[in-house]
Formats: structure tokens, C-alpha cells, sequence
């Protein structure tokens, strides 16, 4: 496996881990041990919570707790966490050896599981993409503001990465569906509403696409509460296949809620 993490989607210029902790007994013992852990992790990295600037600024140490929502949760998997945690470096056997830490100190009280992630030059855009999706972008706010949360990887099926990337390049675009020969939005126009509202990040496998049993991307948002129901109109969109026939060849893994907060 290249432990840099380069290849020929890119070079990453930032890693990512994100840490999903499931405790099998959420007491105030299981509490208080887990903000001692949380802490210790914590030592050298800069706490993103209260950070405000734009999605490709500031220190790349960084570390983001989060908590789930009080709502009814799955029994097992990603989804069932009751604790994540995102830490983020240039230099990946960083956050190898924060995961680790994490996992000697709360593993056997709890059920751990990782997902990598690493920032890259955005591989689908152009001049007008840019400017659309990008230049309009809303600026990263505090954890007290746009305290939101949610995570979805999600992997693109053989048959996408068949296609020559001009194709591929196509479906973010306004276009004719080649299946039903009808105009289609395009993933860009089907997600309009979230540019403006929905902070959002895209992290890549570091390793490449197709890596055996993992996903090829992090998708990452971020969002004030009265933007959720936008968030969810917009999930809906690029989910319909006549207005993002993208939708076809991608994998939903399960899905995470919750909030940012300062601490555990």
C-alpha cells in the first residue's frame, strides 16, 4: 500500500482520519474516561471548533470532536457511534499513531472503527465550475454557529471508473442522459441550493480508488440548524437519477449525524 498516499488521481495535500467510537456502556464512567482519552489525543493538534476561515486555510494539525444526535441510532456499524473524531495532518503516520492511541487506551471498553480521507486539487471542474461551486462557497464558521455534522462515504462502482474521465467529467454538468436521452441537471446545477449555506468537503481514499472493502470518498458537510432541511432536499436531489444520473454508479455507505462540539 503507498503510504504517501500519491497516485495518479493526484497528489494529496492533507490527510484525514476519521475515528468512530461506539462505547458498550455510555454511563458517566464510560463518560469521563472517554474525555480523559479525548484530551490526551488531543495534545499537539489545534482544536478546529472554534475555527473560521475558508475550507483550504489555516493549520493542518487539526483535530474536531463530534457527538451523535440524541435520536434512535443504528445497533451496529458507523452509523450506531456515539463519539467521532476527525484529526488531520500532512503527515499521515500522524494520525496512524493517534488512532492507535485512541485504540489502546478505550478499546476494550468500546467498538473502534477508522476511515482515511486526504484533500486533493478537486479533479472534476473548470474555470465556470470553479467559479460556480467554488468561488461562491460558503466561508467555514465556528462549531457555535455551523454546528451540524455529517458524514457519508460513499464509493463509485467498477463501471464509473470504466468510463475515460472526460465522460466522467460530463455528469457534473448539465447534459443529455445517454440512458433516457432527456436533459439532466448534472451534479453541480442538482446542488445548487448547498453552495451558498452547506459547508462541504471532499476527501479522497489516499490510496487510490477501488482499495479492497474501503470507500472511495469522505463526503463531509457542515451546516447551521435552519440549513439541514436544505441539506436533506439536496441529498434527495442528487440522489434522483433524471436529475443526476451520476447517482447511478454510486454506493452509499452509511450515513453519520451529529454535532461539533469543543470536547467530550
Amino acid at each position: 500500500m503507498n503510504q504517501i498516499g500519491n497516485n495518479h488521481l493526484g497528489v494529496n495535500l492533507t490527510f484525514a482520519k476519521f475515528v468512530f467510537i461506539t462505547p458498550r456502556e455510555d454511563d458517566d464512567a464510560a463518560r469521563t474516561r472517554l474525555r480523559g482519552v479525548g484530551a490526551t489525543v488531543a495534545r499537539g493538534f489545534f482544536n478546529d471548533f472554534d475555527a473560521q476561515n475558508g475550507a483550504d486555510s489555516g493549520p493542518h494539525e487539526t483535530i474536531q470532536f463530534y457527538m451523535a444526535n440524541g435520536g434512535p441510532r443504528p445497533a451496529e456499524g458507523l452509523g450506531a457511534a456515539r463519539y467521532v473524531v476527525q484529526i488531520c495532518s500532512k503527515y499521515r503516520p500522524r494520525l496512524a499513531e493517534a488512532e492507535l492511541e485512541l485504540r489502546r487506551r478505550v478499546g476494550d471498553h468500546a467498538q473502534i472503527a477508522a476511515l482515511d480521507g486526504a484533500t486533493r486539487v478537486p479533479q472534476y471542474t473548470s474555470a465556470e465550475l470553479h467559479a460556480f461551486a467554488y468561488k461562491q462557497a460558503m466561508i467555514r464558521t465556528t462549531g457555535r454557529l455551523a454546528r451540524n455534522v455529517i458524514i457519508l462515504p460513499i464509493r463509485k462502482t467498477p463501471e464509473w471508473w470504466a468510463m475515460h474521465s472526460l465522460q466522467r467529467h460530463s455528469y457534473f454538468y448539465p447534459h443529455t442522459d445517454g440512458l433516457t436521452q432527456q436533459p439532466a441537471k448534472g451534479h453541480a446545477l442538482a446542488a445548487e441550493a448547498g453552495v451558498s449555506t452547506i459547508c462541504r468537503r471532499l476527501y479522497y481514499h489516499p490510496d487510490g480508488h477501488g482499495q479492497n472493502g474501503c470507500y472511495d470518498f469522505i463526503t463531509y458537510f457542515e451546516c447551521a440548524d435552519e440549513h439541514l432541511e436544505t441539506f436533506d432536499r439536496i441529498r434527495q436531489n442528487l440522489r434522483d437519477q433524471n436529475q443526476n444520473p451520476e447517482w447511478r454508479y454510486v454506493v452509499e455507505g452509511p450515513e453519520w449525524r451529529g454535532h461539533r462540539v469543543l470536547r467530550w
